[in-house]
């Protein structure tokens, strides 16, 4: 690939565009433009065409790194497709540079590319020296901001977290039948409440459809003798069992390598066991994963009750501020829509004033609990204060957050509270402001004030109504 240096003697004509749109990447959004421009300017230009290969699976050439200025990149495991990098300031090829392993991945051009290049030179680190380089100071950025990124990810993931003993699923991965049978019978043993999936392959665990979590996965890791084939397999295994939060056991004859038990361990195996296995073996791995599942249940309740109000048993504003911010973290990247609906109960002071505190006590209780039953999965439901209620929906566009917003409304018209006829209207209502990410406000400011605005021209339309940003009142 041709490259031209972005600094020599003078700039690249393109370098304040490239510096600019670079700046507003995921990864760069907290580096100051002079910083990020003494760094770009250590690296060249490479304009690639459609289908070309950037980094090969299982090249061991020097490790690049590479930032993304304009088009699209895959990323493929396998020949699987497994990401999509189009966002300027996307970055490839740093795992490389600082494990220096064989390449896990392929990335590809899926259009034409221009990318900068830093060239390994780069990155040779002098243990004398007693400053660190700017390309120090790029990693430190690029690893904080994914950090921050799966740390939020995970907070969004968490948010449908189970504080009571569920459905507890355990996976078998296994091409050998009767050791399938063997893990099967030892699970019935030592976890008899748990439902097991069987799988013959690992690729057939990755392409599952895991519409449920699972809570241990029991995987044996082939070897077919092509060795960096085999481990990129078991590496895109492990990690898509850690997606699902499950403990990892591999039960292998590979176990009986130490140089394998090592890589294992590093990929995220939390235990090993050789083959064939024990069955008191067998049974304590099972063991110790379903005292660790109980621990952790317990860990995930006090956690829950810290971040829940009392008095409602919805999400507290602890919980909620971690929640929108874990958002507004993600979602800029992927520009998917999520949404805010607020409300509170019309007329609530009134209520207090002639039934007194309990029974307000009592019908904020009862709407909480009305509301929280309608809404999904992974949308969370928080008190916002007094008698208040936000309701934050991942994934939810503006017709689907008004559809809610109105079932909502329909189900305090309809619910019985106590002495609701000597209400202002002869009954107890609510009235709700939607407002949606990024279609009205792109900050979490403006998108909170976008909602609550509307939630107050819906009390000065007459209270009872559905108002959304940029759309009609729905009664």
């Amino acid at each position: 690939m041709d490259r031209e240096p972005l600094f020599t003697h003078s700039p690249h004509p393109e370098f304040d565009h490239f510096v600019e749109l670079i700046n507003r990447g995921r990864y760069f959004k907290l580096l100051s433009s002079e910083i990020l421009a003494s760094v770009l300017r250590q690296g060249s230009l490479v304009t690639l065409k459609k289908d070309h290969y950037v980094i090969r699976e299982g090249s061991e050439a020097p490790p690049e790194l590479y930032i993304l200025v304009e088009g699209s990149l895959a990323v493929l495991s396998n020949e699987k497709f497994i990401l999509r990098l189009d966002l300027p300031g996307d970055v490839v090829g740093e795992v490389a540079v600082i494990q220096s392993t064989p390449r896990l991945a392929d990335v590809l051009t899926e259009t034409d590319c221009r990318l900068i290049v830093f060239p390994h030179e780069l990155f040779h680190v002098d243990g004398a020296a007693d400053q660190a380089s700017v390309l120090y100071v790029l990693f430190s950025h690029i690893l904080a901001a994914k950090l921050r990124i799966t740390t939020a990810q995970s907070m969004i993931r968490k948010n449908t977290r189970v504080t009571s003993q569920g459905n507890i699923r355990v996976g078998i991965v296994d091409s050998n039948a009767a050791d399938r049978s063997i893990i099967n019978q030892a699970v019935e043993e030592s976890w008899p409440e748990a439902t097991v999936t069987e799988f013959a392959d690992t690729p057939a665990f990755v392409d599952y459809n895991h519409t449920d979590r699972f809570d241990l996965v029991i995987a044996d890791t082939q070897m077919f003798g092509d060795t960096q084939r085999d481990w990129n397999l078991t590496a895109t295994f492990i990690k898509s069992v850690q997606f699902h939060g499950a403990q990892i056991v591999i039960a292998s004859a590979c176990c009986n390598n130490p140089q394998d038990r090592e890589l294992l361990i590093d990929m995220g195996a939390d235990e090993l066991m050789t083959k064939p296995c024990a069955s008191f073996e067998l049974n304590h791995v099972i063991r110790k994963s379903r005292i660790w599942y109980l621990k952790n249940l317990e860990l995930d309740k006090v956690e829950t009750e810290a971040e829940t109000d009392r008095l409602t048993g919805l999400a507290n504003r602890r919980r909620l501020d971690k929640f929108l911010e874990a958002l507004i973290t993600v979602y800029p990247d992927s520009r998917m829509p999520f949404s805010l609906i607020m409300t509170d109960i019309d007329n609530f002071k009134y209520y207090n004033d002639a039934n007194g505190h309990q029974l307000g006590d009592l019908v904020l209780r009862k709407v909480a609990t009305a509301l929280g039953n309608k809404v999904r999965r992974g949308d969370l439901a928080a008190r916002f204060g007094g008698e208040e209620f936000i309701f934050v929906l991942p994934d939810c566009g503006k017709d689907r957050a008004m559809a809610l917003a109105e079932t909502l409304r329909a189900t305090i018209e309809s619910t019985a509270f106590p002495n609701q006829e000597n209400q202002p209207g002869g009954n107890l209502t609510m009235t709700l402001g939607v407002a949606t990410y990024p279609q009205d406000a792109e900050d979490l400011a403006t998108l909170l004030k976008k909602a609550d605005d509307c939630l107050y021209v819906g009390k000065d339309a007459g209270r009872n109504v559905v108002i959304a940003a940029n759309a009609k009142a729905v009664e």
